[in-house]
C-alpha cells in the first residue's frame, strides 16, 4: 500500500507537456525539445516519434532528390492533419543480427517492422488543453532467419535483451491511449494501453530505433519492465526546474494479447521525482531518482519485485550528450540486482548522423552467475528526411550462460512518411 500511495501522490502533481504544441526549431537538438514539448513519455513514444520524424523533415540530407520526391506526399499528409486533426505516419525497419559463440546452430537473425502510428486530436484542437487518442499498430515478421533479433540472447547464452521491440509478434496494436493536457500545459495524463517503458526512468536517448539496441543499455537492467498493458501515466513540474512522474500498468502486459489485466490485479508501479534546467531541456539534460515495485505475478510465479535507480544526463552544445545510472533492485523479476550504466552520443556534425557508445556493468539476479559487462557502439547513417541505416556492434563478457564472451553486429534500416 505504501507503494501505492507514494505513486498515488506523484501522479497527481500533473506533468507539464502540450501535447497539441508544434515546434519550429531546426537546430540539431532541437528534435529532442519538440519531442519533450509534446509527450509525456520518453523519445521512443509514439507522440514523441511523430514529433522528431516532423522536425527531421525540415532539416537538409544526403540525398534532396528523394526529399523532393517525397515533398507532394508529406504536404498531402500534413493537410490532411490539419483538416481532420488525425496526424498519420508510417514506418519500417529492418533489423538484421549476426553473432558469434553461439551455443546452437543458429547465429543469425533478421526481423521487418511496419507500423502506423496516429494520433488524433479531438478535444480543444488548436486550443491550449488538447486530447487526443494515441495509438501505434504494427506488424512485425521474420526476414529469411528463423528467429528474431529479439530471440537471439538464448541463442549465444546471455541473460539480457540484443535487440529491443525487435520480437517476432505478428500483428498487434502496440499502444491506444488518451492523451490530456490539463491546466494550460502545466499538467497532463496518458490512459489506456500503453508501454510502461516510455514513461519509466526517461533519459534522451533512449530509442531501440534509432539508437541504442540492447536493453541493459537503454535502460537499467534492475528495472523489470512489463510488456505494453492497459494503465496509466501522470506527473508534472512542481516547480520551472523540478518535476514528478509517475506510472501505473498491467504487470502482466503482453505484446500479442490485448486484455484488461489477465493476471488479475497485479501491478507495475514506477515513480520518480527530477530535475532539469528548463522543460525543453527534460531529454537533453536530467537528473532524477525512480523507485519501482512489481507485484508478485502468481500465474507466472515471480515474486514481488523493488528497487531504486539515479539517473543522469548532460548534453554539451548540442552535439555531444553524456549519461550514466546506478540502479539497485530486491526480487526475482529484474535481469541484475546491481548495475551501473555510462555512456555518450555524439553529433559529428554529418546532417543527422549520430554515434553512440554504451557500457553496462550489471551483477545478475542469479547469484550463481558472474558479474556481466554489456558495451555497444551504433553509427546511424542519415541518408534523406525519410531514411538512416544504422549500423551496431555489442560484446557481452560473462554473458551469463555461456563461457564465451559473444560479440553480436548489426545492420538496422529505418524508413518514415
Amino acid at each position: 500500500m505504501a507503494h501505492a500511495r507514494l505513486l498515488g501522490t506523484v501522479i497527481v502533481a500533473g506533468f507539464s507537456v502540450s501535447t497539441g504544441a508544434i515546434a519550429q526549431e531546426s537546430r540539431p537538438s532541437s528534435a529532442l525539445e519538440a519531442a519533450a514539448a509534446v509527450s509525456l513519455g520518453g523519445p521512443a513514444s509514439t507522440q514523441a516519434q511523430l514529433e522528431q520524424d516532423r522536425i527531421r523533415r525540415l532539416q537538409d540530407s544526403r540525398w534532396p532528390g528523394l526529399d523532393a520526391a517525397l515533398d507532394p506526399l508529406e504536404a498531402s499528409r500534413q493537410s490532411f492533419a490539419e483538416r481532420t486533426g488525425l496526424n498519420l505516419s508510417f514506418d519500417y525497419q529492418a533489423y538484421y543480427q549476426s553473432a558469434t559463440e553461439s551455443l546452437t546452430d543458429i547465429d543469425e537473425a533478421a526481423l521487418g517492422q511496419a507500423r502506423i502510428l496516429g494520433q488524433w486530436t479531438l478535444l480543444n484542437r488548436g486550443g491550449e488543453n488538447p486530447g487526443q487518442l494515441v495509438f501505434t499498430l504494427e506488424n512485425r515478421h521474420l526476414l529469411g532467419t528463423e528467429i528474431a533479433p529479439g530471440g537471439l540472447a538464448g541463442q549465444i547464452g546471455y541473460a539480457g535483451v540484443t535487440a529491443t521491440t525487435f520480437s517476432d509478434t505478428d500483428t498487434t496494436l502496440s499502444v491506444a491511449y488518451w492523451s490530456q493536457t490539463l491546466a494550460g500545459g502545466r499538467a497532463g495524463f496518458v490512459a489506456g494501453r500503453i508501454d510502461p517503458g516510455d514513461y519509466s526512468d526517461i533519459l534522451g536517448y533512449v530509442n531501440p530505433r534509432t539508437t541504442f539496441s540492447n536493453f541493459s543499455i537503454l535502460f537499467s537492467p534492475v528495472l523489470p519492465l512489463p510488456d505494453p498493458g492497459f494503465g496509466f501515466a501522470g506527473g508534472g513540474f512542481l516547480t520551472d526546474q523540478i518535476y514528478a512522474l509517475g506510472v501505473l500498468s498491467d504487470a502482466n502486459g503482453s505484446m500479442t494479447d490485448v486484455e484488461w489485466f489477465p493476471g488479475g490485479p497485479e501491478f507495475y508501479k514506477y515513480a520518480e521525482i527530477g530535475w532539469t534546467p528548463e522543460r525543453s531541456k527534460r531529454f537533453l539534460t536530467n537528473v532524477h531518482l525512480g523507485v519501482f515495485h512489481v507485484d508478485e505475478r502468481t500465474e507466472a510465479g515471480v515474486p514481488e519485485s523493488y528497487g531504486a535507480i539515479l539517473s543522469a544526463n548532460h548534453t554539451i552544445n548540442e552535439e555531444f550528450m553524456i549519461y550514466g545510472r546506478l540502479g539497485w533492485s530486491d526480487g526475482e523479476a529484474p535481469i541484475a540486482r546491481r548495475a551501473a550504466n555510462a555512456g555518450l552520443m555524439w553529433r559529428p556534425g554529418l546532417y543527422d548522423d549520430l554515434f553512440g557508445f554504451g557500457a553496462t556493468v550489471a551483477d545478475p539476479v542469479d547469484d550463481t552467475l558472474d558479474t556481466q559487462t554489456t558495451m555497444e557502439a551504433f553509427y546511424r547513417l542519415d541518408l534523406s528526411d525519410n531514411v538512416a541505416l544504422t549500423a551496431d556492434v555489442q560484446h557481452v563478457i560473462n554473458p551469463g550462460f555461456n563461457d564465451q564472451d559473444p560479440t553480436v553486429f548489426g545492420l538496422r534500416l529505418r524508413i518514415n512518411l
